[in-house]
């Protein structure tokens, strides 16, 4: 057998663990901490309350809810025409700009509000192109 090369070619038995199995150590690691997940959770708080810093700071980011997923208040949103769209997204950023709105908020109103444009433009050149077609040929 060669070195770095277990199987031999054409081996129909010993082709290893299959894809996405885990292995004996793994399984039996997650059987533990299932079993005795209460108990490590509550020692950890214990922990974290007695001044555990790096400990305190892991379980607040579980237990505290992340700021990218809280509602962002951008006031009206008029989206009915692309010059609209200009207008909003131009106060938008004007909000960016004073402070009032964090620029990660923005970015998710801003693929929101290019999405609609989008939609609108198509919507455009479909009307263009309907009335092209009703045009009569001379």
């Amino acid at each position: 057998m060669k070195r770095g090369r277990p199987f031999e070619p054409g081996n129909k038995l010993g082709h290893g663990r299959p894809r996405g199995s885990r292995n004996k150590r793994s399984w039996r690691s997650q059987h533990l901490l299932e079993e005795h997940e209460e108990a490590i959770v509550h020692k950890a708080l214990v922990l974290a309350l007695q001044g555990d810093a790096p400990l305190l700071r892991t379980l607040l980011a579980y237990v505290l809810q992340r700021p990218a997923d809280r509602p962002v208040d951008t006031g009206p949103l008029h989206i009915g025409s692309a010059q609209e769209l200009s207008k909003t997204l131009e106060n938008v950023l004007m909000k960016v700009a004073s402070g009032k709105l964090n620029l990660g908020h923005v970015q998710g109103v801003a693929t929101l509000l290019e999405g609609h444009r989008r939609v609108l433009e198509t919507h455009d050149l479909e009307m263009r192109l309907q009335a092209l077609e009703q045009i009569p040929k001379s």
